[in-house]
């Protein structure tokens, strides 16, 4: 259940100042409730309808004072606040023009915490009204960590092993062949993929042509570019030794 905390502050001249703070009860997943009992069944439907009541009367209290900030001559726009306990306690942040409502949404930085935290994010978008503002982005880690190892090997083409050719093929070209990478044989190696023509790619692939010829012209690309490497690493290599020899260091 929800709890609250009101606290009335009264002036010398008369005037009541309250602040209402409640801790919302969080929003119930089907997962986290399919073993519960009825009674906590019931309790997790009165959560998530009562959070649902306080949406709806913060998007109609926001109706009403955008028709105020027009000028414009519309019906009066009545804000359902009795529709539940929780906003029956907060009747006053509804009915009253200078009130001041804010949402602070707790979350863990655990990872086993994911999904809690990003469903407090929606409930929490929700409740202020804006539903599009909470955007899950997911990146694919794993393809992150095999372009580091790559790059950090710098294997030429020829000396791949098969897990090699999968990964390359997964990641080149924005992941356009991960559907090849699946039907690379287990017997294949770096040695025979770099001397396979368009027409053995296609026919080892199961692709068309024009696919075949991406892969084969992507693969000449990234052979000429560890060549490039390979060449300025041993630039440098003779480079430190000239100066080693001259007494530079």
């Amino acid at each position: 259940s929800h709890a609250v905390l009101r606290v009335t502050v009264q002036w010398g001249d008369g005037r009541l100042g309250r602040l209402t703070l409640v801790d919302c009860a969080g929003s119930e997943r089907k997962e986290d409730s399919m073993y519960h009992n009825a009674e906590r069944r019931k309790e997790a439907a009165e959560i998530n309808g009562s959070l649902y009541a306080l949406r709806e009367c913060i998007r109609f209290r926001r109706m009403a004072r955008e028709q105020r900030e027009a000028g414009a001559k519309a019906q009066h726009v009545h804000v359902p606040y009795r529709s539940s306990s929780l906003t029956r306690v907060l009747m006053e942040c509804f009915t009253k023009d200078e009130a001041r409502m804010a949402v602070i949404a707790t979350v863990s930085p655990n990872p086993t915490d994911t999904e809690h935290s990003i469903q407090t994010l929606r409930t929490a978008c929700m409740i202020s009204g804006q539903d599009g503002a909470c955007r899950e982005t997911k990146e694919d880690v794993t393809m992150i960590e095999q372009m580091e190892h790559e790059a950090k090997r710098q294997v030429a083409p020829v000396h791949w092993t098969c897990e090699d050719i999968k990964m390359w093929l997964s990641r080149v070209n924005k992941g356009a062949f991960k559907g090849v990478a699946e039907r690379v044989p287990a017997s294949l190696n770096g040695r025979a993929f770099v001397r396979m023509n368009t027409t053995m790619l296609a026919n080892m692939a199961g692709v068309k042509d024009t696919v075949a010829e991406e892969i084969y012209h992507s693969l000449r690309k990234e052979i000429a570019k560890v060549d490039a490497y390979m060449a300025q690493r041993r630039q440098e290599a003779r480079d430190t030794a000239a100066r080693a020899k001259s007494g530079a260091y």
